[in-house]
């Protein structure tokens, strides 16, 4: 996974609190984690030239994660699995819309920089 340090959309914080779960679950950490400093939202899209705030955009950020699995999808809520209810999923999207973009090239070119190494790492016989 690659974030934005500055990402006010999928905080940071929260992909933590999902590695947390996942690992306290007896799950090896399923992805590798990198965090780019001073990076928001859409650092890749060149056309982003200013940082921005979109009020517009709906947001999950104030939201729980969804897991998804074999059965159903469940909610991750303080390290703890909770039955998916889309109408509490749809009232916390309303509780905070929008979110920060901006581009930026240098981070631009060290996520494709990592993402092909790890992807030669991991695919590569």
């Amino acid at each position: 996974m690659l974030l934005g340090e500055r990402d006010d959309n999928l905080p940071v914080a929260k992909v933590e609190s999902y590695l947390a779960y996942a690992q306290s679950a007896g799950n090896p950490t399923p992805i590798e984690v990198v965090t780019y400093p001073g990076a928001y939202h859409a650092w890749t899209v060149p056309s982003l030239t200013t940082l921005r705030f979109y009020p517009e955009y709906p947001s999950t950020k104030k939201c729980p994660l969804i897991l998804l699995g074999p059965n159903r999808p469940m909610f991750l809520v303080n390290g703890q699995t909770r039955p998916f209810d889309p109408s509490s999923f749809g009232a916390c999207m309303g509780e905070a819309p929008g979110y920060s973009m901006a581009f930026d090239a240098a981070i631009r070119a060290q996520s494709t920089a990592d993402a092909m190494r790890f992807l030669q790492r991991n695919l590569q016989p």
